[in-house]
């Protein structure tokens, strides 16, 4: 029996000739046009408005060339320009100086307490530069600091300081042994996942331990030293907090510093500081630029994806004094630190010393329930940051859904406006959102949301890198048998793809949301009394120096944030068992016919 159409011809050549746009769902429409909006708000507005701000007169709000040829022409904006870079080069040079032989000896040697180690740097990796900073003015500030009265008490009274943290040296110290772990993180991957044949073929011919690393294993691990000495100079270009602590003090002016400055300014040069952000911005474009430059002429083909099995280097005499050098880092990145701000937060007095009668949870009780402001902080930052990453995820996931799964014509300019944040520095981002966002129709200063958005803007490139390595992994067939079963594509994004991303999205919700809570340049010239959060607070509270209150709220946030960390590993776990042993749960009846084998 043949089947009769009830479509006329020219009904069939109207539908051929409808627009593409009229055949699209409109709630496909109305999602990509939301995702369009949210990277509009969130990225292009915020820098738009820099770029704008920049070519603006402060005292007369006219069209200016003006504040670059300040820039340019002024000793006291050329001075932080210079301070900077050399802050950055040393940072980097610290970095991989450090980080990628402690990689090698983590990932490839028989080295004592391999775990132990890795796990100590990734607790300096999630610790705040600025936190770190605080512990070191206890310990090196030169009239007060801990070591330095040690000193003294050895070398005499008339001595002067062993060592000053309040000095470009000091910021270089911290800045470097706080990006380490950038680099050691980095390095070390590439070397877990690296093929191990030519290594061993190097021993087998007789080569020694150091000639078969600097000959084949750094050049084959080249990628990710290359990338984080970058990444490395970029932290050490745009941290705000480390130089505020230690060299405002001083008057040895940075870039991010001198930011803050044009912000306090009565009245506040707000154009000059936009136009100012610039040179940052170009020198952090450029050399992501380089990067992938750099990176893209070369082919390496070394690395297996699978977990190395091959044999471990045996270090023989020099195993145990390997172990002492890789524990330096922790040392005078944890252990000293922590412990300093620990004695600190639980004495009355800072000042009348370490005794019984000193020793108490004042401090403690006062930031957690003693005082409104430290109480409205904490609470915030834990409103604030929760708000900001689910917001992240989201938008990322989103984002790297229609880039993976090519949704729409252009998919790839929404990946690439969602990249765009990674290149822009936290206290860039700061000043955008303040130019955009407190003047009509879209005045947000004051409101919670500000900051929300500015933390979500900050750190989508993570969520979207995130959300998109996770895609590549999960082949579209799944989403392709439901749509032709009468699935929509928003049922199918729900119902098929989110719960096989499973895991991967509590994981990368953590991964966000640690940085986020621990974020002080892009909260600085946003927050106002009713939002401040922690790392702000500690910040203000810093120049009236109570360091009792400091250190108290620094343990707090670490605490906070280690907590975190701790609780992530296993949820994610957790999260992807119950998935698969859902998944292995269901039993599919076999077709009739066909025998189960």
């Amino acid at each position: 029996m043949g089947v009769i159409s009830t479509d006329s011809p020219d009904s069939a050549a109207a539908a051929t000739a409808r627009p593409v746009m009229a055949r699209v769902p409109l709630a496909r429409t109305v999602v990509f046009g939301a995702v369009a909006l949210l990277l509009f708000l969130l990225v292009v507005l915020p820098f738009g408005w820099v770029l704008n701000n920049s070519f603006h007169d402060d005292l007369t709000g006219a069209w200016t060339l003006g504040n670059y040829a300040r820039i340019f022409q002024s000793v006291d904006l050329l001075e932080p320009l210079f301070n900077s870079l050399l802050l950055a080069v040393a940072t980097a040079v610290i970095a991989v100086g450090i980080g990628v032989p402690l990689a090698w000896l983590v990932s490839r040697t028989d080295l004592p307490f391999r775990r132990t180690i890795r796990v100590l740097t990734l607790t300096a990796f999630v610790t705040p530069s600025f936190i770190g900073a605080t512990g070191w003015i206890l310990l090196a500030a030169p009239n007060s600091g801990w070591l330095n009265a040690l000193w003294r008490s050895l070398a005499g009274a008339e001595a002067g300081p062993l060592l000053n943290i309040y000095s470009m040296t000091g910021a270089i110290f911290i800045c470097g042994i706080y990006t380490v772990p950038y680099s050691f993180t980095m390095v070390s991957s590439a070397l877990d996942e690296m093929a191990v044949e030519l290594e061993d073929a190097a021993a087998t011919l007789g080569s020694g331990t150091l000639r078969t690393m600097l000959s084949i294993t750094i050049p084959l691990v080249t990628p990710a030293v290359i990338a984080s000495f970058i990444l490395s100079f970029i932290q050490g270009l745009t941290l705000f907090g480390v130089p505020a602590f230690l060299l405002t003090p001083t008057g040895i002016p940075v870039v991010t510093t001198k930011l803050a400055e044009f912000y306090q300014l009565f009245p506040p040069e707000i154009y000059m500081a936009a136009a100012y952000c610039m040179p940052l911005l170009l020198v952090t474009a450029m050399l992501f630029w380089m990067r992938r430059r750099i990176l893209g002429r070369k082919q390496f083909v070394t690395i297996s994806g699978k977990s190395r099995a091959g044999r471990r280097i045996a270090l023989g005499a020099a195993r145990w004094p390997a172990f002492g050098a890789a524990l330096l880092l922790p040392l005078v990145s944890v252990f000293l630190p922590y412990a300093a701000l620990l004695l600190v937060s639980l004495t009355r007095a800072w000042g009348q010393g370490l005794s019984w009668e000193n020793l108490s949870l004042h401090w403690y009780w006062w930031a957690l329930f003693g005082n409104s402001e430290t109480h409205t902080a904490i609470v915030n930052s834990l409103l604030f940051s929760t708000l900001a990453a689910t917001m992240c995820v989201m938008l990322g996931t989103v984002v790297a859904y229609i880039v993976e799964r090519r949704m729409v014509f252009g998919a790839s300019l929404f990946g690439a406006v969602a990249t765009v944040p990674i290149i822009i520095p936290g206290i860039v981002m700061s000043v955008g959102f303040f130019a955009a966002y407190t003047r009509a129709p879209l005045n947000l200063y004051g409101t919670p949301l500000l900051l929300v958005a500015a933390f979500a803007a900050t750190f989508l490139p993570i969520a979207y890198a995130h959300g998109g390595s996770i895609l590549k992994g999960i082949g579209p067939e799944l989403e392709r048998a439901a749509r032709s079963l009468g699935a929509g594509e928003g049922r199918t994004f729900l119902s098929i793809t989110i719960p096989l991303m499973g895991g991967g999205l509590l994981s990368g919700w953590f991964l966000v949301f640690i940085p986020i809570i621990r974020e002080l340049s892009v909260a600085v010239f946003l927050i106002t009394p009713k939002t401040n959060v922690m790392t702000t607070l500690i910040y203000n509270a810093k120049d009236g120096g109570n360091y009792e209150a400091v250190c108290a709220m620094s343990v707090l946030l670490l605490l906070i944030t280690l907590a975190l960390v701790a609780a992530a590993g296993p949820l994610t776990r957790l999260t992807t068992v119950r998935r698969t042993s859902r998944k292995s749960g269901r039993k599919t009846a076999p077709a009739e016919g066909v025998l189960p084998t």
